[in-house]
């Protein structure tokens, strides 16, 4: 993964990550904790946390929370939307995390899979098990064979907006279940001229016998998986499903 490309994607993230689901993801993630998290300590760290979108609605909520990315751009978008001024924000590597122990753990909108060494997935699981109070959570959501596999797959897709335009290219190998995306973006300057960015993206499709192998491993159980932002069981049709490990 070209990490550098995550900086200049930063000031357009959310519009990416959050169409039509803005205001879905903070209060989802809320029901989940306030329904399974049984730790005396309800402080939260959001690995991977990116824009802050959740993690900034945790803290509005009262809860203490700790945001960790690997991208300073990203960071400091979440910590101008913190208007709390609570949030602990740290620049890390989220599979080497070494931060202090809480009763919850999250990792969001697929974090994980752009996480594509499984080795270095599963040590995450093992630093945050090693962090998790008695009683604690680690909830995450993580994208689905359908979605590498029909929605990605080979398809080209585009984003216009007004200051910028993104377009993309899929290539999914099914064998080592690891998708390519190469990006290019156009984004408005101030002298009304389009500068240009290229760069790839790449993310693992983690089945969930995987996900659920690597949390055993690590020493947690599962509680929960749900479909897309719901509280059904994973369907054929999700692209996504969220997990709810618990210590």
């Amino acid at each position: 993964m070209d990490d550098s490309f995550y900086d200049i994607l930063a000031e357009h993230y959310d519009d990416l990550q959050l169409t039509g689901d803005t205001d879905a993801w903070g209060p989802y993630i809320l029901g989940l904790i306030n329904d399974y998290c049984k730790a005396e300590d309800k402080t939260v760290t959001d690995l991977g946390c990116g824009t802050g979108v959740i993690t900034d609605y945790l803290a509005a909520q009262g809860f203490e929370v700790t945001g960790v990315d690997l991208s300073p751009d990203m960071l400091a978008i979440a910590s101008s939307g913190d208007e709390t001024g609570t949030v602990s924000w740290i620049c890390a590597d989220i599979t080497a995390y070494e931060g202090p122990s809480c009763g919850c753990f999250i990792s969001t909108m697929d974090t994980i899979g752009h996480i594509t060494d499984k080795d270095s997935l599963a040590k995450m699981f093992c630093s945050v098990s090693g962090l998790l109070e008695e009683g604690g959570v680690f909830i995450l959501d993580a994208t689905t064979k359908h979605h590498f596999e029909d929605t990605l797959g080979g398809n080209v897709f585009y984003e216009d907006y007004d200051d910028f335009t993104l377009l993309w290219v899929n290539h999914y190998d099914k064998e080592n279940k690891i998708n390519h995306a190469e990006l290019t973006l156009f984004e408005l300057t101030e002298d009304d001229l389009y500068e240009r960015y290229d760069g790839e993206l790449t993310a693992k499709c983690y089945l969930p016998e995987e996900i659920e192998e690597m949390a055993k491993n690590a020493g947690l159980k599962t509680l929960a998986m749900f479909g897309d932002l719901n509280r059904e069981e994973p369907s054929d049709n999700d692209e996504r499903i969220f997990y709810v490990f618990g210590k």
